[in-house]
This record gives structure tokens, sequence and C-alpha cells, in this order.
């Protein structure tokens, strides 16, 4: 258990699979009470079930919203306040990174499909994040980590809806950064590389070799560091932690 973060009351916004379900294990096994929210009803009983197998099984609220909607987010909050009667940190990870497997140019992507991948990724961040502020701001304390990538720095073909979404993630958690932080509540964005995730895996087998992706866990473990920085650092502006690959060395000839 990591004392720092032990007993604060943390929700995870697409918390059944990749990194927010790798962050649910290991703030559940941190002793965090948590409050587990994803669109998908399936996962989610099947993550809490997970959880009920670890050593430590602090108090969970586990809800089927969508972060795409006003009201759900709303509910979020809410239903959280209700049963913990506090917001100590939102990690924001819903997100999506395409419609179907298929690689489209700009020129043929759908404005549906453009929609469906801003709403998930960048509206969904402002409104799980616009949601919390006001419990945040009147204990003058409070934690945001939102999930950007790589991609949210350097543009890649044929998913420009999804690097759009990534940087839109960035400019919003650094403007956010400045309103807050004299009123308690930290801002920092996470900017992982490619991660070994359902998400990922949309790209194929031929996208990336296994060796060279993250695992959720570490992602997760970062997370946890942040979470942890002590209260008196990092107040005045978002930390951008770019979390990068290792490429296999070559041996020397």
């Amino acid at each position: 258990m990591t004392q720092a973060i032990a007993d604060k009351i943390v929700i995870v916004t697409g918390a059944a699979s990749g990194i927010g379900r790798a962050c649910a294990r290991l703030l559940a096994a941190d002793g965090c009470r948590l409050v587990l929210v994803d669109v998908n009803q399936v996962a989610l009983q099947d993550l809490s079930e997970e959880l009920n197998t670890i050593q430590i099984r602090p108090e969970r609220l586990v809800l089927q919203l969508s972060v795409c909607d006003e009201v759900d987010m709303q509910r979020m909050r809410d239903e959280a306040m209700a049963r913990f009667g506090r917001i100590d940190a939102l990690v924001a990870c819903a997100g999506i990174l395409r419609i179907g497997a298929a690689l489209k140019t700009v020129a043929d992507t759908s404005l549906k499909e453009w929609q469906a991948i801003i709403d998930t990724n960048l509206t969904g961040c402002f409104l799980s994040n616009r949601a919390v502020l006001p419990v945040m701001v009147a204990q003058r304390q409070g934690d945001i980590i939102n999930l950007s990538s790589t991609s949210g720095r350097h543009g890649r073909p044929y998913d420009a809806p999804y690097c759009a979404s990534k940087f839109g993630i960035i400019g919003l958690s650094e403007s956010l950064a400045e309103e807050v932080a004299s009123q308690g509540v930290r801002v920092q964005t996470l900017l992982p590389d490619a991660v070994e995730t359902p998400l990922w895996r949309q790209n194929g087998p031929g996208a990336m070799k296994p060796v060279n992706l993250i695992a959720p866990e570490r992602v997760a473990e970062f997370i946890r560091y942040m979470l942890g920085l002590p209260r008196e650092a990092y107040l005045l502006n978002p930390v951008l932690a770019p979390f990068k690959t290792r490429k296999k060395q070559r041996p020397a000839p």
C-alpha cells in the first residue's frame, strides 16, 4: 500500500479496460476508495468481481455512465458525493482510437466518425473535469489527471480525429491548471506512447511489435506517482509527462 494516496476518493473514467482498468486495480490495492465509471456494464461487472479477489478491498462505487453525456457526468459527481462526501481525484482515462479498424485519411473521414472521437476523448474530458471542479474548489484541494498521448504532440497520419482530440486535451488541461491552481486544485496531463491495450490493438498485428509497447500497469504506476506528489509543488503549471517506449538497444558491432 502507498500511504501517500491511501484512503483517497478517486474517480476513474474509462475504468473497465486498458489504462483505466490497470489504474483501478493498482489504486484499489493501495487502499483508495474508488468510483469506477465506464459505458460498458459487462466489463465493469467483470472488473468489480476481479477487485473482490485482491487482499485489500476498499469501498467502491461502480457506475455505468457515458463521459459524453452532461447529465451522466453530473450524476457521477453527485453519486460520488452522496457515497463518500468528498472527491480527492479524477483520473480521466476514457477514450477511443477510431470507429472500426480501418485507417482513414481526413478526406475519407465522415463527420459522424469525427464527432464520435472528439465527443468521447475531448468533450468527455471536459465534461468529467467540469463536473468535479465545484467540489474540489469548495474543498480547496483536488487532483485531476487527464490522459493525452504522444499523439497530442505529434500528429499521426490516418488518425487525425484522435490526434486532434489529444492535442485538445493538453490545451484544456493547461488552461484549467492556470485557472484553478490558486484554489488548491492540481491539474496534470500524462502523455503515454503506445500502450498494450484493446484500443491500440485496433491497429492490427503489424502496427508495432509487442516488445516496444508499454504495459498499462506501468502507466498506472506513473499515475499513482503523480497523485502522490507533494501538495506544495506542481500547482502553478500542469506536469506534462511524456511517457515514451524504450527502443531495443542493438549490440555493438
